[in-house]
């Protein structure tokens, strides 16, 4: 039987992945405009990782804040994905926000890194370039949803400098419960596969090699040693529930748990008060 939500989720992405492929300074400019028109002082940022380019949005939160906030998309995703929490008044009056678009993304040309610790080094050059632009120390909370999630954890596990907290929303995070859906073996046909837009063509190629990717680091994370909150729905359909336990099992610290009943993959956009009132906690904290 065909799983309706599912083939609404893949339009959704579909979507997405359309709007991806920027045409470079131009898009950007019209995305900092975007912002502008809201009242928002956004600057997309962009740094490099040996001959690769990190973009990166950026908002400084109000009277020079010591905390930034890190948003890592998932797969597909964007930057702006985030968009509505970089605009979040009550979070700027306490902290800069940051969202990373991770590598292969955001071009015409994308290309798939599925190496899970090179990602890592991607974020950690963003937080090297936010902290020079600021011109002091920073206090990261750093925030992956979904393949974001793995992706947030072994950021830390690399370097935890500046590192205050890692928060995981819906983390796809075991490779055995990394299962392939039919959607995704659908993407995957030549005939699909080429009329793909390059953002959607760069998350079929990560799903496809995402437990792979997992399975080469998943004993570091006993390595984690910053305190890590986990928020996940009961029914969640694209990244299974079961992952909670996982972390909380292979964690060599306490993880903090959020159990969201009844809520899906997606809740960070469609409830986002509930991160936004997490994120004011781990602040306040």
């Amino acid at each position: 039987m065909i799983e309706y939500k599912s083939v609404l989720l893949i339009l959704l992405l579909i979507l997405c992945g359309c709007a991806s492929d920027m045409n470079a300074n131009n898009e950007w400019n019209k995305l900092e405009k975007s912002y502008a028109k809201e009242g928002v002082e956004m600057k997309v940022r962009h740094t490099k990782l040996d001959n690769k380019t990190i973009n990166y949005l950026s908002v400084k939160g109000e009277n020079n804040p010591s905390t930034t906030i890190v948003f890592i998309h998932g797969a597909p995703g964007r930057a702006d994905n985030f968009g509505n929490y970089l605009k979040n008044k009550t979070l700027l009056e306490k902290a800069n926000v940051i969202s990373v678009e991770r590598l292969g993304y955001g071009s015409e040309k994308g290309k798939e890194e599925d190496a899970i610790g090179l990602h890592g080094k991607a974020v950690r050059t963003v937080l090297n370039d936010w902290q020079e632009e600021l011109g002091e120390p920073q206090h990261y909370i750093l925030v992956g949803h979904s393949y974001g999630g793995p992706i947030a954890a072994y950021t830390s596990v690399q370097d935890s400098s500046g590192i205050d907290e890692v928060v995981l929303l819906a983390p796809a995070m075991s490779s055995e419960l990394e299962l392939m859906k039919w959607y995704s073996r659908w993407a995957q046909s030549k005939v699909i596969y080429a009329i793909l837009p390059s953002g959607l063509k760069v998350a079929t190629d990560e799903k496809a090699n995402h437990a792979e990717s997992l399975k080469k680091i998943e004993g570091e994370w006993s390595k984690v040693k910053v305190p890590t909150t986990i928020v996940h729905g009961t029914t969640d359909g694209l990244v299974p529930f079961e992952n909670l336990q996982y972390v909380v099992d292979n964690w060599s610290i306490d993880v903090d748990t959020v159990v969201l009943e009844k809520k899906g993959h997606l809740f960070p956009f469609k409830d986002e008060e509930i991160v936004v009132n997490l994120l004011l906690q781990k602040i306040d904290s």
